[in-house]
């Protein structure tokens, strides 16, 4: 979830430019396919990969690039021996727990999931209004167990049907990762909000007695959301999982000169898991936070790909 007041953007003014992709692992490539087209309108934009083999044992037997307005998603389909069952990461985390897709309200997003056979997480039979600042909130799962956030907003402030607003991560402690996105990102959150409860958020999450601390960080082309639950609380169970397991396995920022940030992160002391990798569309280095999180940074080979040619919040965050 988005917050709803106003701010000014307040985007990195290190070599990052924003979130390039967020990567799925999904167990059937044509099924995840069919769904995206039919619930958020994105559709296969290419059959070559960004990731290669990634930080898996095995490259994915069938890979497929989703071109959202401002980023784009790589589905990737591993040998079913190495994805292992479908299997939920909790609506209190920890990890990455969701992207968030934004449509305007009259489209009817959060139908175009069900349709789509996806199953709501949220209570009820439609998006939840938090504040009646016009948007709508929703958290539904597909097949696999994958967890969306549909939000349906009134008066988006986008063009066209849809908006890759966010990936999600929640962690047991949000105080550190506020301060290692903030070192990292060169930034600090647009906004941080430490008593997120009431019935409505109880609605949304489907918890009851639910109570967020969160803080957002624009990133220039979406926003990266991290959130802690109080109650029920976030496990300190870290969120380190295999990079073929279903679901969500990484969300990669596209930077200048990946040397040079490579040079900047070590010093801050992140660790990179290895050597930089030669990929179909670059040289990638992974990292992971300090929740076990994996995350890579990314030089493009192809200035097509860039997300400099794919559109930015120009809006105030809210």
């Amino acid at each position: 979830m988005t917050n709803s007041t106003e701010h000014s953007v307040e985007t990195s003014p290190s070599g990052i430019k924003g979130i390039h992709h967020i990567g799925i692992s999904v167990s059937n490539l044509t099924e995840s396919l069919a769904f995206f087209e039919g619930a958020t309108t994105l559709v296969c934009h290419s059959r070559e990969g960004f990731s290669g083999t990634g930080l898996a044992v095995a490259a994915p037997e069938e890979v497929a690039i989703l071109k959202g307005p401002n980023g784009y998603i790589e589905l990737m389909q591993f040998s079913s021996t190495t994805h292992g069952d479908a299997q939920a990461i909790p609506v209190e985390g920890p990890g990455i727990t969701h992207m968030c897709v934004q449509s305007p309200a009259d489209l009817g997003m959060y139908n175009l999931f069900k349709n789509q056979q996806a199953k709501a997480v949220t209570r009820g039979t439609g998006p939840v209004d938090l504040g009646g600042y016009g948007v709508h909130y929703a958290y539904l799962r597909n097949a696999d167990q994958t967890m969306f956030e549909v939000e349906e907003i009134d008066k988006p402030q986008f063009d066209g049907p849809v908006w890759v607003a966010h990936i999600a991560l929640v962690s047991h402690d949000i105080d550190r990762l506020v301060d290692f996105y903030s070192r990292m990102l060169g930034i600090a959150p647009y906004r941080r909000a430490d008593k997120v409860a009431g019935p409505r958020i109880e609605e949304v999450t489907n918890l009851d007695k639910a109570k967020i601390r969160a803080a957002w960080f624009n990133v220039g082309n979406m926003v990266l959301e991290l959130w802690e639950y109080v109650s029920p609380a976030t496990p300190d169970t870290g969120a380190a999982r295999p990079f073929e397991k279903l679901g969500y396995n990484k969300y990669t920022f596209e930077v200048t000169n990946l040397e040079s940030e490579v040079i900047r992160l070590t010093a801050l002391g992140i660790n990179f898991t290895g050597p930089v990798l030669k990929t179909p569309a670059g040289r990638e280095a992974y990292a992971t936070d300090p929740d076990g999180n994996c995350f890579s940074v990314l030089q493009l080979d192809k200035d097509s790909l860039s997300i400099d040619h794919l559109s930015n919040i120009s809006w105030e965050t809210a």
